[in-house]
């Protein structure tokens, strides 16, 4: 069981840096300002968290499942429009924290994470008729769409949810998926 003041503590440091990344670049916050948003002493955030990266990567578990929930079923559905606006909107749905965590100055390290979750997912899709290596298609379906969704979340806030979503999906989705059918030109 987890102590009280322990979980307080952590809360206030999450919401803190959410909030403070709504504010600015996840680069440009510094450890000082989460601690004091968070009404702690610099201290005490190194008691729970070894740097802001760890914080970050710490809040992120939950959007992480819910992202990969989404993704990775994604990969294997025939309608991979619908799945690529799914993703989309869950996305724009959390905006504050999937723009913090896919484009802010993290997002190497959330990237890498979310890839490394998706390939260790055995729900993920398995390449039936290519010689292509599950890995493979897996890292780079991932990849190509957390790219696509950091672009849009940085440079594309005049594009819906929906025109994002055919975008994904004619760009990463529908090929993944000709590939992982065995449909494509050689």
């Amino acid at each position: 069981m987890t102590d009280p003041r322990v979980a307080k503590t952590r809360a206030a440091l999450a919401q803190a840096v959410l909030e403070l990344a709504a504010e600015k670049s996840f680069a440009d916050i510094t450890i000082t300002e989460i601690a004091e948003r968070a009404g702690v002493g610099y201290a005490s955030f190194f008691r729970h968290y070894r740097d802001k990266d760890a914080l970050l990567t710490d809040v992120a578990d939950t959007m992480v499942d819910d992202l990969l929930a989404i993704i990775v079923p994604a990969l294997r559905d025939e309608d991979t429009r619908s799945a690529s606006i799914a993703i989309c909107r869950y996305v724009e749905s959390n905006r504050l924290i999937t723009r913090a965590l896919l484009a802010g100055g993290a997002e190497t390290q959330v990237h890498r994470h979310i890839i490394t979750r998706a390939i260790g997912d055995q729900q993920a899709p398995r390449a039936s008729r290519t010689e292509v290596p599950r890995e493979m298609i897996v890292t780079h379906a991932v990849a190509a769409s957390l790219g696509l969704l950091s672009w849009w979340l940085e440079h594309g806030p005049d594009i819906s949810a929906e025109t994002m979503g055919d975008a994904i999906d004619r760009l990463v989705m529908a090929p993944v998926r000709q590939l992982q059918s065995g449909r494509t030109r050689r």
